[in-house]
């Protein structure tokens, strides 16, 4: 959430009344200044706010400091920078071989009407590219969320802030904001995009907008249902944060109910077009925050094994690497400079691990992401899930007990074979697999466990002092080398050979 990441003076100390909901002065610019401290926890990729200029003026919650408030897509959100400064956050997220992503709204643009009528008091006129009422279907409030029919023909704003719905079922609505969307990832080479309100998007526009912008998109569906997800990957959309998920991940570390998630997983993978494509996240803007729930630091930390090595592409909302407790929006929306962005935070540094496992298997063969998670153990307080080529997977054990809980052992029979050693990468402790394929796991403190073949972890991620570089290549990876060969021919033409040969 670019007004809440960094400020461009570099403060830590600037005030930020999240309660109030008004803009707190981070800045593009200011993103761009910590890019190491998001690069430093292994990330790829960096997503931002929707970057267009929103509507201004202030209502009893507060402003459009969030960006999903469109007014006028031609324009940017001057809160947030200039055209220099975004092309300048995109080049240094660039340069260091990292991607650029956008959260972005199609569903919708913002009025403020402070209690008026919505279904006579909006000027249509301001809005642009969408310039009057034939753009918009009809007022109508959502009186059932379930309902798509309702959730996507009528408003999902208030009486103080209705967000006018646009009429996504017409071409001309489809191409203004497919050529807008164009424009944008070609002026700042952005990477891939967000949709927010997915759920509330016609789906057939969905499915053209995906093709007619033709990058990387996951759509934001609020649904808790396999079936729905499974629907809108197979028609309409590659991606979707993976909600169904999410809610069974509150239910086994904050209720303890670990029956469901070991469900919801086998479910996900026998069902799911491609489980792989979807974003899994425990925390977002929208929802509270785990430590919410429990102050405790055992909880926070299998929560954030599972979301980073299930399958799917780990999506962290910034904060949660600090342990930061909002319960509600827009309590869960804080400053992140106030934290002064500590890199010595247990989480912080867990989730650099966690990525450099990841890192690390993928990087001894691609084919680490084709595989979908299983269950292999369930016990009353205790779930693991293997994923990853037989021989070289990644084995979580994750706990449901406490920080105050005693120690005690569990045994589980786990898919290496029989006198395999295997190192948990959280603390560097070797075991090695019985001859009856077991493996003896000592549990302690609700602490979780990370297993990986020893023979494999020549540079085991615990060791590593650098988590912002890119893993090194070891003898059992597969390397491809690309050499480009540029020949000159005729003056004024250019011949472009591309030789790939693997080694």
């Amino acid at each position: 959430m670019t007004d809440r990441f960094a400020r461009t003076d570099g403060s830590t100390t600037a005030p930020c009344n999240a309660t109030a909901g008004f803009y707190c002065g981070g800045t593009w610019r200011g993103t761009m200044d910590h890019l190491d401290y998001i690069q430093g926890m292994g990330f790829d990729a960096v997503m931002i706010s929707p970057i267009i200029e929103n509507i201004h003026g202030r209502v009893s919650y507060g402003e459009a400091y969030h960006g999903y408030w469109p007014l006028n897509f031609d324009n940017l959100n001057s809160h947030f920078g200039s055209h220099q400064d975004l092309l300048d956050l995109s080049a240094a997220v660039h340069s260091r071989g990292m991607y650029l992503m956008m959260d972005t709204v199609i569903n919708n643009m913002a009025y403020i009407t402070n209690g008026s009528n919505p279904a006579t008091n909006i000027d249509y006129s301001v809005f642009t590219p969408f310039n009057n009422a034939d753009y918009f279907h009809p007022y109508c409030k959502i009186s059932d969320w379930n309902n798509m029919t309702d959730a996507q023909n009528c408003q999902t704003g208030d009486k103080k802030v209705p967000l006018p719905d646009l009429y996504t079922e017409h071409d001309d609505v489809q191409q203004l904001m497919i050529k807008w969307a164009n424009k944008v990832i070609k002026t700042y080479s952005i990477d891939g995009l967000r949709i927010d309100a997915a759920k509330h998007v016609n789906p057939g526009f969905l499915a053209n907008f995906r093709k007619g912008v033709d990058t990387f998109m996951t759509g934001e569906v609020l649904e808790g249902a396999v079936s729905i997800m499974e629907d809108y990957q197979t028609n309409y959309i590659d991606s979707l944060p993976n909600y169904p998920i999410y809610f069974e991940i509150l239910a086994a570390f904050t209720n303890g109910n670990t029956s469901l998630l070991a469900k919801a997983v086998e479910n996900m993978r026998i069902s799911m077009p491609d489980v792989n494509a979807m974003a899994s996240f425990s925390e977002n803007h929208d929802k509270p925050r785990i430590a919410s729930y429990s102050k405790d630091m055992a909880m926070a930390k299998n929560v954030l094994v599972f979301t980073m090595l299930f399958d799917g592409i780990p999506m962290v909302y910034q904060g949660q690497e600090q342990h930061l407790s909002g319960n509600s929006v827009p309590v869960n929306r804080e400053a992140i400079w106030l934290t002064k962005y500590d890199t010595n935070a247990e989480l912080y540094k867990l989730i650099a691990k966690l990525n450099r496992v990841r890192k690390h298997a993928a990087y001894l063969g691609t084919d680490y992401f084709d595989d979908s998670t299983h269950t292999i153990f369930q016990g009353g307080s205790e779930l693991a899930f293997t994923k990853g080529v037989q021989g070289r997977q990644v084995v979580m054990v994750l706990s449901t007990q406490p920080s105050t809980s005693s120690a005690y052992q569990i045994d589980m029979a786990v898919s290496f074979n029989a006198g395999t050693a295997v190192t948990n990468v959280l603390d560097c402790t070797n075991y090695t697999v019985d001859n009856q394929g077991m493996l003896h796991v000592p549990m302690n403190k609700g602490e979780p466990r990370v297993f990986y073949p020893t023979n494999y972890m020549d540079d085991p991620p615990c060791h590593l002092t650098n988590l912002a570089q890119p893993v090194r290549a070891t003898k059992y990876a597969i390397r491809h080398i690309t050499l480009s060969l540029v020949i000159t021919s005729p003056p004024g033409s250019l011949l472009f050979y591309l030789y790939t040969r693997t080694i």
